[in-house]
């Protein structure tokens, strides 16, 4: 039975405030706390008072309806209601008698759990009467069925809720006397892009599917030669996510009640506490190679085991770096309902000093000269885009918004990024909020070469692109495991006079006043065409090399610089991996190649875990002083984890899956382990492997899922060992009841049908221990 928390006021009915249809939210005169508390009537006695036996908040039969089941397909089913606001939900009150509208009366009383003096007139407290005609945009409750000592409510929550936690009462009044109940069960309220009158509606139903309720997908990394697609477990059905995010929105943003209706602030606020530099957030930002005390960026693969463990030790996750920070960063706004997709930019720039370009300073050797260098382009960077309407700012800016929670400059006085409208960006307009300068920068600052000759001496430009940031902008395509390009609602084509246009007008919106220079000669006589092989795997040599092509009449000494550094992706050099410094005579009308070749052996001690390079190439004609400049960087490939499985998917029956990859390395790989997790699939596993893999061997391991939900699922493998790291593959399953035709399954989204053959020789690599982990 219900709780009684309290009993009728003492002048006037506690009805009056919700039934009064001029002004059915109101409070009362007397606030319910207020009231005292006679003994409730019980039942089997002689009483006609309408109670309340229990509450039914039929939990799975809304959440189809508002496309949240998966929240209560887990492990340890849980009692509570989730649903989308502006919807409509239906409860079942079990009660004493029949509900007679003659004499009995009914109201609901929805409470923000979290707020410490909710009130009516910021919606943190709603009064529902049943029955009573709704203020437009309001709150309702009508009763759609009466019978058998039952009353069925259908509720409709008004479109601008607030998103959270909600506590549930109802106070019956008959003939003059009230009783509050109150529901032991929560009632989660989200947005709903389904909803037209929600600020976040988003057309489409393959849309709302692949960014709302999809709970895996890819994100991009490598650089601009080598896309790289990485599968991430989004997994915001899984346990404690939900409760996590809400904490993180409430206690660590500390974003109040009556502002968690609003997407714009709920997804700023979200920007800044899933980093922890100044608030405790959820994830530590690490950029070195030292990962002790925690788990390196290239080993999570999904989200839930993070958030699982910031929610149980209240205590920020070692280690994320940016894409880590996109992946729960998706994952907090679809729990939440906000419509939400990963996006990676290639050669991103992070501008330090808002001139909207990216200077580089060097040496006569071609050193990098830090000191000088505060700017840096990475190879690429992971954000954010949230879908929702911009009040703020007019209809003209309604749609994408770019937010980014890796904390990399302050925004007023948080590290923070966002929301920006993708519009404001591509029309440069960076005096809009909120940080459009900044991603604006990313996506299309021009870069400049300096060569640094001494204190009081002028500088000299050595080179400037116009086109190197902002390339191969990439999110996972709408239903299909590949890559799409959303580069042009960023920036206009390169080069085009539109993309010129705007960047001359950002500029003189931009108050910083440094100095921007165009490289107007183009020497004429000695041309050079830098170029590198980086079709490589890792175990394989590379190599850079330079032509050098005299067109004229005359001979030329040439001086050729090449240099090979191992990065990070962040766009900073760790080490000089190898430098070959050339002189050359050049004859009239002839060409030369100058080689910088890199073995195994050179690079592989050197390598940070991304397998970046950076090569650059740095040539002067003695003649006449022109200085030719280039550089590019490129990414080792790794090998893919090949993923099967044995017959069909079924819900709640296991099924044998087997994965394997070839070892690329000169030597064999010890320490091994394979992690396996997937949403809705199985539970973290991690199987370690007893045996060193050889060198061109094959490294496998067995193991079980038993789905909990039906459709298709993406099942994700990585591998770690210490020789080698950050290997993974993906195999997108279809889930069938055991009563259903069975579908095929597809790798990577392609049409290959599910493997039924039987797998090769047993490796070397014996798998001798699985273990499964919770977080």
């Amino acid at each position: 039975m219900g709780n009684l928390n309290c009993a009728c006021c003492k002048s006037s009915p506690c009805f009056d405030w919700v039934t009064a249809k001029k002004k059915p939210n109101l409070p009362p005169s007397v606030e319910p706390m207020d009231r005292p508390k006679p003994v409730p009537p019980v039942f089997g006695e002689k009483d006609d008072f309408l109670a309340l036996d229990k509450f039914d908040l039929r939990g799975k039969e809304n959440a189809k309806g508002h496309h949240t089941l998966p929240f209560l397909q887990q492990e340890k089913e849980l009692a509570r209601l989730v649903v989308r606001r502006g919807q409509e939900f239906t409860i079942i009150l079990h009660t004493s008698r029949d509900f007679d509208q003659t004499k009995d009366s009914i109201s609901l009383i929805f409470t923000v759990a979290d707020c410490r003096s909710p009130t009516f007139g910021n919606g943190t407290q709603v009064g529902v009467g049943v029955g009573v005609e709704a203020v437009e945009g309001g709150w309702s409750a009508t009763v759609t069925k009466s019978q058998e000592k039952t009353v069925t409510i259908t509720v409709k929550s008004s479109s601008n809720a607030i998103v959270g936690e909600w506590k549930l009462e109802a106070d019956v009044k008959t003939e003059g006397r009230t009783y509050n109940y109150t529901c032991d069960e929560s009632v989660y309220i989200l947005f709903n892009p389904w909803c037209q009158e929600d600020t976040v509606y988003l057309a489409g139903d393959a849309e709302r599917q692949e960014y709302v309720v999809e709970d895996s997908g890819l994100i991009w990394r490598g650089t601009s030669t080598r896309l790289r697609p990485c599968p991430w477990n989004f997994g915001q059905y899984e346990e404690q996510v939900l409760e996590c995010v809400l904490h993180v929105l409430s206690s660590v943003c500390q974003l109040q009640p009556p502002s968690r209706n609003d997407p714009i602030k709920v997804s700023r606020a979200l920007s800044a506490g899933i980093n922890s530099p100044d608030d405790a957030g959820v994830l530590v930002g690490n950029w070195s190679t030292d990962y002790s005390g925690g788990v390196s960026p290239t080993k999570w693969g999904g989200s839930p085991r993070i958030f699982q463990q910031y929610y149980t030790s209240k205590k920020p996750v070692k280690y994320g770096q940016c894409w880590v920070f996109s992946g729960i960063m998706t994952t907090a706004c679809r729990t939440l309902g906000l419509p939400a997709r990963s996006i990676t930019n290639f050669s991103s720039a992070h501008d330090t000093h808002s001139s909207l370009t990216i200077d580089y300073f060097f040496d006569d050797d071609l050193e990098v000269i830090e000191r000088l260098n505060s700017d840096s382009v990475w190879n690429f960077h992971v954000w954010n885009e949230v879908w929702m309407k911009r009040k703020d700012l007019g209809e003209k800016y309604n749609g994408w918004q770019a937010v980014d929670a890796t904390p990399q400059e302050e925004s007023d006085g948080q590290y923070r990024c966002g929301p920006s409208s993708l519009v404001a960006i591509k029309a440069g307009e960076v005096q809009r909020p909120y940080d459009v300068p900044f991603v604006f920068a990313e996506v299309n600052a021009d870069k400049l070469y300096w060569k640094y000759c001494g204190p009081c001496q002028p500088m000299k430009l050595l080179g400037h692109t116009t086109d190197g940031i902002g390339q191969f902008v990439s999110t996972k395509a709408v239903g299909k495991n590949a890559r799409e390009d959303v580069t042009h609602l960023y920036k206009y084509t390169e080069e085009s006079s539109e993309e010129r246009n705007v960047m001359k007008n950002a500029l003189r919106l931009c108050e910083n006043n440094f100095a921007r220079y165009y490289l107007n000669q183009h020497f004429e006589d000695v041309e050079f065409d830098f170029k590198l092989n980086d079709d490589i795997i890792i175990g394989q040599p590379f190599s850079s090399s330079v032509v050098v092509h005299n067109k004229s009449e005359k001979e030329y000494d040439v001086e050729v610089v090449l240099r090979a550094d191992t990065m990070f992706y962040t766009g900073r050099t760790k080490t000089m991996v190898k430098r070959h410094r050339q002189h050359l005579n050049i004859k009239p009308f002839s060409k030369e190649t100058v080689m910088l070749e890199v073995s195994f052996d050179e690079y592989y001690s050197k390598l940070e875990n991304q397998c970046a390079f950076n090569l650059s190439c740095l040539c002067k004609v003695e003649q006449t002083q022109f200085e030719y400049f280039a550089k590019d960087d490129f990414r080792c490939r790794k090998p893919d984890i090949k993923v099967e499985y044995e017959g069909e998917m079924k819900l709640r029956e296991e099924t044998k899956c087997r994965a394997s990859f070839t070892n690329p390395l000169p030597f064999p790989l010890t320490r091994a382990c394979f992690i396996i997790q997937g949403a809705g699939l199985c539970r973290l596993q991690f199987i370690r492997i007893k045996e060193s893999v050889p060198a061109g061997g094959e490294a496998c391991c067995e193991f079980t899922v038993r789905p909990l939900i039906s459709g298709e699922r993406n099942l994700t493998v990585m591998f770690d060992s210490r020789q080698l790291e950050d290997v993974d593959g993906m195999l997108t399953v279809s889930v069938t009841d055991p009563d259903d035709t069975p579908v095929e399954a597809s790798e990577d989204g392609g049409d290959k049908p599910n493997s039924t053959q039987p797998p090769p020789e047993t490796a070397p690599c014996e798998t001798v221990e699985v273990t499964t982990e919770e977080s």
